[in-house]
């Protein structure tokens, strides 16, 4: 099933109670329409990322211009076909960080200064992750908690 995603004008009605409510439906239509459309765009373009976290990414990123990119990611690689040894190397170079195995086939480690353009860096230069998972947070004072 394809969703319409097209973005529709609010309707322009008389003040009536009526038709105030209708108006606000049709806002209220729109914004969920556009919100859609930003998933569906976000999806296409970073299809191995989770969306809640690039999205929760792309919030912190354009909200507060201090925020300094502190992110929780778990780089997913398919099993037994990667050397996690070496992945582990060069997460270690890239990010000056040591990230931990788990499952056998996930390095987790906390990044700062992980923005949306430094993701898709991730992205583009290991084509062998299947897919990347974490959260971000506003401070990096719990970089080193569960």
């Amino acid at each position: 099933m394809v969703e319409d995603t097209t973005i529709k004008s609010p309707t322009v009605t008389s003040s009536s109670s009526s038709s105030s409510s209708s108006s606000s439906s049709s806002i209220a239509a729109k914004l969920k329409s556009s919100y859609q459309s930003l998933i569906h765009e976000a999806a296409t373009l970073f299809p191995k990322m989770d969306q809640k976290l690039l999205l929760n990414v792309l919030q912190f990123e354009t909200t507060y211009d201090d925020w300094e990119g502190s992110v929780m990611l778990k780089v997913v690689y398919p099993a037994n076909k990667v050397d996690l040894e070496s992945k582990k190397d060069w997460i270690y170079k890239r990010y000056e960080r040591v990230p931990s195995v788990e499952e056998g086939r996930t390095l987790r480690f906390k990044a700062i200064r992980m923005y949306i353009e430094e993701l898709e860096k991730l992205l583009s230069e290991d084509q062998e992750i299947e897919y990347v998972t974490g959260s971000a947070t506003l401070t990096p004072s719990d970089a080193y908690s569960a």
